[in-house]
């Protein structure tokens, strides 16, 4: 049995999202006589009460996202982003729908990343920095890079006009040196269509953890390193194979991976905080 109590901190953030402040400032922009967001942030009362959380400062809990809002300002001078947004039935999404999944995207992923890394520290769990075990179906686990973090690992690269030229999901696997290239026993970067990867084939470990469990980079660490079980699905991008061109898929969702143990013990909370943020909850296991 988990001790809650280890993750006070976490459940704190995860019990006030600011997405229903988010909304109110787009609302008050939309309606009212306002030319920016820091003008309707000025105006908003304290505290701010709703079903689901008292927010007795609410400027402060908005300031760590005002330079993501600048959209809603732009569409109602008129300017409208093309996101190429269909909904799963593959009908076009209008302007304001499509702009504010992109903006609820980008302060969930903002907000998620500081929720999860104050989650996953008392955990003490490196199911995120470990390959399949031998059980498993799976014959490998990616882990998607930034430009620059590959120089965290001190690993094989594998940089070759085939690489480049294949998604990691290709039904005809890429080879290496005549085999799949997840048929190793070593973790091994590799430069893909889309860009580079950390590949952890079965029973393989990332190098920068140590027996311990520690992160060598932990302060470093890469960026889908910081976002590790609960993660925004509002938006998916989708990448046509024969076109190159990305559409975006309206999912209005947020993902929880139960395989983590605090995903596990904290479930309700987790389902609380989509629900303040009207987005459907889906929980689901990553590594069977």
């Amino acid at each position: 049995m988990i001790n809650t109590k280890l993750y006070e901190a976490g459940l704190l953030r995860l019990r006030k999202p600011v997405l229903p402040l988010i909304g109110m400032v787009r609302f008050f922009l939309v309606t009212g006589d306002f030319t920016s967001v820091d003008e309707v942030i000025d105006q908003l009362p304290e505290p701010i009460e709703t079903g689901y959380a008292v927010y007795e400062h609410p400027a402060a809990d908005l300031a760590p996202y005002v330079d993501l809002l600048l959209p809603f300002v732009n569409l109602e001078a008129g300017t409208y982003p093309k996101h190429g947004m269909v909904t799963l039935e593959g009908e076009p999404v209008d302007a304001m729908t499509a702009t504010a999944a992109m903006v609820t995207q980008q302060v969930l992923t903002r907000e998620l990343e500081q929720i999860n890394s104050l989650l996953c520290g008392p955990c003490q769990c490196t199911l995120c920095c470990v390959g399949p075990e031998a059980s498993m179906e799976q014959s490998y686990f990616e882990i998607p890079l930034q430009p620059g973090e590959i120089d965290f690992f001190a690993l094989e690269r594998i940089d070759t006009a085939a690489s480049r030229s294949m998604q990691i999901d290709e039904d005809q696997p890429l080879q290496v040196e005549g085999r799949d290239f997840f048929n190793r026993p070593d973790p091994v970067l590799i430069h893909w269509r889309h860009g580079w990867s950390l590949v952890l084939p079965r029973e393989s470990r990332c190098p920068n953890l140590e027996s311990t469990g520690r992160c060598l980079v932990y302060p470093d660490r890469p960026e889908v390193c910081r976002r590790p079980q609960i993660f925004p699905y509002v938006v998916e991008p989708v990448t046509n194979k024969g076109t190159g061109q990305t559409q975006f898929n309206l999912r209005q969702a947020l993902l929880a991976v139960v395989d983590c143990p605090y995903v596990r013990a904290l479930q309700d909370d987790i389902a609380a905080y989509a629900a303040a943020c009207e987005l459907e909850m889906v929980f689901r296991h990553n590594k069977s």
